[in-house]
């Protein structure tokens, strides 16, 4: 942080080769775009635990800015306490904003971004706050997550990214914003101009709150804008919002001129009654386990996966669990 920080270094590689307890408040490694992070850091499948912040940072985690070409990989976060009331945070467990590649991290603990002003970029989620562009691979959250505007178990927004294998299982709360539209996902708040493949969700998902800007709730993504979903799916908890936009899947399909959505054996397994809260395109294979029973969906989830490398297999609770397909 010192060296990213203060000495400008922003391209440093480093290998951690230990487990860290951290005590006291945090600064996030890249403070700004000005000092985003564009080196490699290894965290050797090691522990951090007791990441603290606290505060008005605008961009919030372990990292705040990862630049294009910066990859942050193998690291297990455990009881993070992240939180920032800045009306525009980007608030996340590895990274508040990343333009980069999120490889291999998990995170436990509580990440929140809960400003009460009416910012239109306020981004929460378990691993990133946003991911514009890159990707994210292999990564797990079971943090809880709580915010504004875009949150999501995973990220709180994408876009033009790609999401591979990533699944998150801590509950999900996004309040409404008074006049901004709100999006709260599982995985994805708001997915934009993005892809994600072999992604789902376990904990419960919540929209709140009285207003006039729009909400979206979905088990998967709050919104699905011009964006791709392929064998995706969320199970075991709750989804809510206080109006129609909400689904077992996601509470909005929507295609506009940047591009078409395109739901391919994505499925759900709560309280909702459609898999696609309002489908703008009329399009997106979604289907309902009403019985338990996974094996049809996992069938038909590892035919949309054929050639990624991944599948899902049945795991301990009766549930997809993905493993690599070597």
């Amino acid at each position: 942080a010192k060296l990213v920080n203060e000495e400008g270094k922003t391209d440093i590689d480093i290998t951690l080769t230990g487990d860290i307890t951290l005590t006291g408040d945090w600064t996030p490694i890249g403070t700004s775009f000005s000092n985003s992070y564009t080196g490699t850091f290894d965290g050797g499948n090691h522990t951090i635990t007791g990441l603290t912040v606290k505060g008005s940072n605008e961009y919030a985690g372990l990292f705040g800015c990862i630049d294009d070409g910066g990859t942050v990989k193998n690291v297990v976060l455990e009881n993070v306490q992240i939180t920032s009331d800045n009306q525009y945070a980007y608030v996340g467990g590895v990274a508040g904003y990343s333009e980069g590649n999120i490889e291999n991290c998990s995170v436990s603990g509580s990440v929140s971004g809960n400003s009460n002003s009416n910012g239109t970029s306020n981004c929460v989620g378990g691993v990133v706050g946003q991911q514009y562009g890159g990707t994210i691979t292999e990564c797990t959250s079971s943090a809880i997550v709580d915010g504004r505007n875009e949150v999501g178990g995973v990220a709180g927004k994408t876009n033009s990214a790609t999401l591979t294998a990533c699944y998150a299982t801590g509950d999900v709360t996004a309040e409404r914003t008074p006049t901004n539209n709100t999006y709260a996902g599982g995985v994805v708040g708001s997915n934009f101009s993005s892809t994600l493949i072999a992604c789902y969700a376990t904990g419960s998902v919540t929209g709140t709150g009285t207003g006039t800007g729009s909400i979206y709730v979905g088990g998967v993504t709050g919104d699905n804008f011009a964006s791709t979903l392929t064998a995706c799916y969320h199970a075991a908890g709750t989804v809510s919002g206080p109006d129609g936009a909400t689904g077992g899947v996601t509470g909005r399909n929507f295609n506009d001129t940047s591009g078409t959505s395109v739901i391919t054996a994505c499925y759900w397994q709560n309280d909702q009654a459609k898999g696609i809260g309002y489908n703008q395109p009329d399009t997106g294979e979604t289907t309902k386990v009403t019985d338990g029973d996974w094996t049809d969906a996992m069938k038909a989830m590892n035919n949309a996966l054929s050639g990624t490398g991944w599948l899902y297999e049945l795991g301990p609770d009766d549930l997809p669990v993905l493993q690599k397909n070597q």
